[in-house]
C-alpha cells in the first residue's frame, strides 16, 4: 500500500508540477512550483520513513553517482556557511526561489527516495515507462495550454482574469510573440520541451503509432513558437549526437519504417525552419533566401533595405549582455575562489565587479539574479570547490551513462538510454546560456537515475530474514514521524501563505496605502521570516512617518520612523553586502530629512551612498544621488566655504555619473541644473545644448531649460 502510494506521488509530481502557477504570489511559476516539489517531497518521506518503521530497516540504494552528489552537496553547504547571505544561500534568491540549499537537498532526498522503494529492476523500470508516459501526456497539455496565447488568446489569461485574450501579460511576456505556457518564461518552455522531444523520440522510433509523429511536430512547433534560441541549438546538437550512438552502437537494432520515419522527419523540419526560422540572423538570411533576393533588387531599392536594416535600435541583443554578464561572473570566481559568494547571491554579488560596460546596454538598470549560465553561476556562487564537483558531477554522469549504452544487451534499451543521454545533454546546452529552473532540475536529476535503471546500475540492500519477521509496532516512531510531517506541511503552507501577503502588499503600495500594505508585511513576517519583506516594510513605514508628519502628528511621525529605521537594520545585519538594502537606507533618510529638515540625515545618507559605492562602484545611480545630496547640503550651508565645498562635490559626484553612463539622460539633465543653479549659465547652456545634440534631441524639457538662461 505504501509503495503505490509513494510511486503515484511521484508520477504527480511530473505530471503536475510544469502546470502549478497561482497570480496571487509575487512569482507566478517558479514559487508555486518549488512550493509544490516541496510538499510532494515531504509526503513522499513520510511515505519512504513509514516503510522503513515498518519494515525495521534503512531502505537506501546505492548508485554509482553517489560520491559526485555526496561532493557536490558539500560543496554547497560550504558556500552556504561561507555566503555573504545565508539566509538567501538556504532558501534561494527570492524570486527564483530554485537553487537554494534547501531545493539541492530535495533533489537529492526524491533522488534516492526514487531508487528507494523497491528491490526490484524490474519494478522499477516498469515505473519509469510509467514516468515517461506521464511526461508524454502532460508536455501534450502543457504545449496545447500554450498554442491559443499565441493567436492572442491565452488560456492563463482566462484563469487569472476571466478574459480570453493576452492582456493580463505586459509587453516583455507577450505569448503571441514568445510563447511560455505554463512555464514562466519562453526559454524555460523550450528548455522543458527539447527534454521531452527525445523522450517522444525513442517512441516514435519503436512504434507505428501515429501519435508519436503528431507529438514530435507538437513539441517542434513549440520549441518554434517559445523563440528560443538555446533550445533550437539543443535539439539539434544533442539529436546530432543521438545520430552518432545510433550509427556507432545501435546499428543492428531494427527499427519500423525507419526510412520512411527520417524522411519525414527531414521535411517536417525543414518546413518549421523556412517558416518560422532559427533565430539567428546569420543563418536566417539563407532560410528566408534573402541573398537571392538581393541580388535581383536595384541598387537604390537595395540601398533602402539595408538602411531599414541597419536602423538603431534601443534593444541590446540578449547574448551581447550575456557576454558582459559572464565577464561579471568570471571576475566573481576568481575574486572568491575557494566557496564563491555563496550559493544564490549572484544577484548581490554581480554589483562588486559589474562591468562598466553593462551601463551602456538597454537592461543596464536590470538586476542579474543569476549569471544567465549555470555553470558561471557556480563558479561565482560557489567557487572553484563548487563548479569542480558540478562539473565532477556531469562527467560522471556522462561517463557512466555512455558506459552503460555499450554493455546494454537489449537493443531497445539501448537506444532509449542513448536518447536520454541526449535529452540530458540538451539540459547542459540550455543552462549554458540560461539557468536551470524547477521543472528543468527534476528532470536534471532523474534523467541520469533513469539510465542507471535502465541499464541495472542501481545497488539493491539486501533485506535479511530477521528483518523479514518485523513488523512495524513502533507507534511512537510513527506519531513522531507524522508529527515532523505536518510541522513541515504547515511551515511550506506558511511560506506560501507570507508570499502572497508580500504580493498583495507590493500590489497595494503602488496605490499610495502604505498604511495597509504595511499590515499586510508584518502578517507576513509573522507567518514567514524574509530579510526581502523587512527591507519593503522598513521603505512603507518611512512613508507612513511623512504622512504622519504631513497631518501634525508627530509622536506617530517619532514612532513609525524609529520602525523603519529598526528594520532597515535588520535587513544590513542579515545582509550588509545587499546594495537594495543600502539605496533603501539612503531614500528613507531623504524622507527623514523631508520630515524634519534635519541636515544630519543627509550627512548619514552620503555616507549610506559612500558604503553602496563601495559595493557597486559602476552603478551611475550612486554618484548621481550623491550630487543631489551635495546639491542639498549646498541649500542648507550658510557659510561660503562650505557652500564651496558642498559645490565642488556635487559636480565632481555627477561628473562621475556621466562617467560611468554616457548616455544618461537623468545626470546631464542635473548637471545642467546644477550649474545653472551655480550661476555657471556658459556651461550649463553647453550642456543642456550636448543633450539636445547627442542625449536626447529634441527634448521639450531641456529646450525649456535652454530657453531659460
Amino acid at each position: 500500500m505504501l509503495k503505490t502510494i509513494q510511486k503515484y506521488l511521484y508520477y504527480a509530481l511530473f505530471f503536475i508540477t510544469p502546470f502549478v502557477m497561482y497570480s496571487g504570489t509575487s512569482e507566478l511559476f517558479e514559487f508555486n512550483k518549488i512550493i509544490f516539489i516541496y510538499f510532494m517531497t515531504s509526503c513522499i518521506v513520510l511515505i519512504w520513513g513509514l516503510r522503513m518503521l515498518n519494515e525495521r530497516r534503512t531502505i537506501f540504494a546505492k548508485t554509482p553517482l553517489d560520491l559526485p552528489i555526496i561532493l557536490f552537496v558539500i560543496a554547497n553547504i560550504f558556500s552556504t556557511v561561507f555566503s555573504i547571505d545565508q539566509h538567501t544561500s538556504l532558501f534561494g534568491y527570492y524570486g527564483r526561489f530554485n537553487g537554494g540549499l534547501i531545493s539541492l537537498f530535495v533533489y537529492v532526498i526524491l533522488y534516492y527516495s526514487f531508487i528507494s522503494f523497491t528491490d526490484h529492476i524490474g519494478e522499477l523500470k516498469q515505473i519509469i515507462r510509467k514516468l515517461f508516459a506521464t511526461t508524454i501526456i502532460s508536455s501534450s497539455l502543457v504545449v496545447l495550454w500554450g498554442i491559443p496565447g499565441r493567436f492572442g488568446h491565452d488560456l492563463s489569461c482566462l484563469v487569472f482574469s476571466g478574459r480570453f485574450d493576452n492582456a493580463c501579460w505586459t509587453n516583455q511576456f507577450d505569448p503571441a510573440a514568445r510563447m511560455f505556457s505554463t512555464l514562466g518564461q519562453p526559454n524555460w518552455f523550450g528548455a522543458y520541451l527539447a527534454i521531452v522531444f527525445f523522450i517522444g523520440l525513442f517512441y516514435f522510433l519503436k512504434s507505428r503509432n501515429r501519435y508519436w509523429g503528431i507529438y514530435l511536430f507538437l513539441v517542434l512547433i513549440g520549441v518554434f513558437f517559445s523563440n528560443s534560441r538555446s533550445a533550437l541549438f539543443s535539439v539539434i546538437i544533442a539529436g546530432s549526437v543521438a545520430i552518432l550512438f545510433f550509427l556507432l552502437f545501435i546499428r543492428s537494432l531494427k527499427l519500423p519504417d525507419l526510412k520512411k520515419k527520417i524522411a519525414l522527419g527531414v521535411v517536417a523540419s525543414v518546413i518549421l525552419l523556412l517558416i518560422f526560422k532559427t533565430g539567428f540572423s546569420s543563418i536566417d538570411k539563407y532560410l528566408s533566401f534573402a541573398f537571392l533576393q538581393q541580388k535581383q533588387t536595384s541598387p537604390a531599392l537595395s540601398q533602402k533595405v539595408n538602411v531599414a536594416a541597419t536602423a538603431p535600435t534601443n534593444i541590446t541583443d540578449s547574448l551581447d549582455i550575456r557576454k558582459i554578464v559572464w565577464k561579471g561572473a568570471i571576475k566573481l570566481g576568481m575574486d572568491y575562489p575557494l566557496f564563491g559568494t555563496g550559493v544564490e547571491t549572484f544577484a548581490y554579488a554581480y554589483y562588486f565587479v559589474r562591468p562598466q560596460e553593462h551601463n551602456l546596454t538597454s537592461e543596464w538598470d536590470f538586476l542579474y539574479n543569476k549569471a544567465h549560465n549555470e555553470y558561471l553561476n557556480y563558479f561565482a556562487t560557489t567557487g572553484f570547490f563548487g563548479i569542480l564537483t558540478y562539473l565532477f558531477f556531469l562527467l560522471s554522469v556522462l561517463g557512466i551513462s555512455i558506459q552503460a549504452m555499450r554493455k546494454c544487451t537489449d537493443n531497445s534499451d539501448k537506444l532509449l538510454i542513448a536518447l536520454l543521454i541526449s535529452s540530458w545533454l540538451t539540459i547542459l546546452i540550455t543552462n549554458f546560456i540560461g539557468f536551470s529552473t524547477t521543472v528543468i532540475n527534476l528532470y536534471f536529476y532523474f534523467i541520469p537515475l533513469f539510465i542507471l535503471v535502465i541499464g541495472n546500475k542501481i545497488t539493491f540492500p539486501t533485506l535479511s530474514k530477521q528483518a523479514q519477521k518485523h513488523k512495524g509496532d513502533n507507534y511512537v516512531s510513527h506519531i513522531v514521524l507524522v508529527a515532523i510531517f505536518l510541522f513541515i506541511v504547515q511551515y511550506i503552507a506558511s511560506y506560501w501563505l507570507a508570499d502572497t501577503k508580500f504580493a498583495m502588499a507590493e500590489v497595494i503600495a503602488k496605490t499610495n496605502d502604505y498604511q495597509t500594505a504595511t499590515t499586510l508585511l508584518q502578517r507576513a513576517l509573522e507567518l514567514h521570516y524574509e530579510h526581502t519583506y523587512e527591507d519593503k516594510l522598513s521603505y512603507y513605514l518611512a512613508n507612513l512617518a511623512f504622512v504622519a508628519s504631513f497631518q501634525k502628528d508627530t509622536k506617530s511621525a517619532l514612532s513609525l520612523q524609529k520602525a523603519a529605521e529598526i528594520y532597515n537594520e535588520h535587513t544590513l545585519q542579515a545582509s550588509p553586502q545587499n546594495i537594495l538594502y543600502w539605496k533603501t537606507k539612503v531614500k528613507n533618510l531623504y524622507i527623514f530629512y523631508q520630515i524634519s529638515l534635519n541636515k544630519d540625515y543627509l550627512v548619514t545618507g552620503i555616507k549610506a551612498l559612500s558604503q553602496a559605492q563601495s559595493i557597486s562602484p559602476t552603478d551611475p545611480k550612486i554618484p548621481y544621488f550623491q550630487a543631489m545630496y551635495y546639491s542639498m547640503l549646498y541649500d542648507e550651508s550658510k557659510d561660503l566655504k562650505s557652500r564651496r565645498e558642498y559645490e565642488d562635490l556635487s559636480l565632481v559626484s555627477i561628473d562621475q555619473s556621466i562617467t560611468l553612463k554616457k548616455d544618461y539622460f537623468d545626470s546631464y539633465l542635473l548637471k545642467g541644473q546644477l550649474l545653472k543653479k551655480y550661476n555657471k549659465k556658459t556651461e550649463a547652456k553647453a550642456v543642456f545644448t550636448q543633450i539636445l545634440k547627442d542625449v536626447s534631441p529634441g527634448n521639450k524639457q531641456v529646450e525649456s531649460e535652454l530657453e531659460s538662461l
